[in-house]
């Protein structure tokens, strides 16, 4: 993704609907695309664990695994209700690399529109 806008958005993982339908609506927001701006959900689960989630609410990004490695540069980690896991935050990276936001939504919920508007303004 060298190049391009990506919005990391680290979460819970497997057992949060709350995750996996933000995810889905997210999908569902053309938005994003239009504005070259690739969401990327991390989680600290192995795919045998997450995607029962993913299929039960019809997600068909891939979430990229994280050993916690990730989640632990990014400054995620126990910022939700789990101290060794992420809570639902996001994280924008520009084409260039430099991280231009970072939020956490203890809520478990953000409307797509409302993220999307916030991603672009932070660009």
């Amino acid at each position: 993704y060298r190049g391009k806008t990506v919005l990391l958005y680290f979460n819970e993982g497997a057992g949060c609907g709350a995750c996996s339908q933000q995810m889905a609506s997210i999908e569902k927001n053309p938005g994003f695309a239009q504005a070259g701006i690739t969401v990327l959900p991390i989680v600290m689960n192995t795919r045998a664990q997450i995607q029962p989630d993913l299929d039960s609410m019809g997600v068909k990004t891939p979430y990229l695994l994280d050993d916690g490695t990730v989640s632990k540069a990014y400054d995620v980690l126990g910022k939700g209700m789990h101290a060794n896991l992420p809570g639902h935050g996001f994280v924008l990276i520009d084409g260039n690399g430099i991280e231009r936001w970072q939020a956490e939504y203890p809520s478990m919920w953000l409307d797509p529109a409302d993220l999307l508007k916030t991603a672009q303004s932070k660009l």
